[in-house]
């Protein structure tokens, strides 16, 4: 069986809905390779296992919201000492001097997309994914089909608006979702 899609999520503790927007995109994408989704641990939960996925993550998902707190900034800096390919969003909210504090210091250094509502993190997130899946492609193994599939989706994503998902329930923390094979 091929390798799963590795992918792991790094977000402020207040962010459960965007969590559960990541689980369902994924979930939805035309892609028969399974899925595997680490998030940053809950407090009590070891932190080892969370770093070593960030290590062993295809892509790296970096969602601010109103703090940016432990142990954030260690899985940050693992995915940049690892050179992983980042995803970077920030909700539009108040933020927390330290979230302020991060945005300062890599405002000029990395790009991210600004969201202020779920739909239009759930829009903006599932663009740059699919843009990713087909930048890693090959790496992947991707199929003809599941590329083009890919590239009628994010085509379909481009022309929408963001008012037009709705929110459903179901994978917030991490996951294994399985591919058709």
């Amino acid at each position: 069986m091929a390798e799963p899609i590795r992918l792991f999520v790094t977000s402020s503790p207040e962010l459960e809905a965007e969590r559960e927007i990541v689980g369902q995109v994924v979930a939805g994408l035309p892609v028969r390779l399974g899925w595997e989704i680490r998030h940053t641990p809950r407090p009590g939960e070891a932190l080892a296992p969370a770093l070593e996925a960030v290590e062993a993550a295809h892509l790296y998902v970096f969602i601010l919201g109103m703090d940016y707190s432990a142990p954030m900034g260690l899985e940050w800096a693992r995915a940049v000492r690892a050179e992983k390919r980042k995803l970077i969003f920030v909700k539009e909210v108040a933020h927390s001097p330290a979230a302020a504090m991060w945005l300062s210091d890599h405002g000029e250094k990395v790009g991210w997309i600004s969201f202020d509502s779920l739909p239009a993190f759930r829009l903006v997130f599932e663009r740059q994914l699919i843009r990713a899946l087909l930048d890693l492609a090959e790496t992947l193994r991707l199929h003809l089909d599941e590329i083009e599939g890919l590239t009628a989706r994010l085509k379909a994503l481009e022309e929408a608006s963001p008012e037009a998902p709705t929110i459903a329930r179901g994978a917030e923390r991490s996951a294994i979702i399985l591919g058709e094979r």
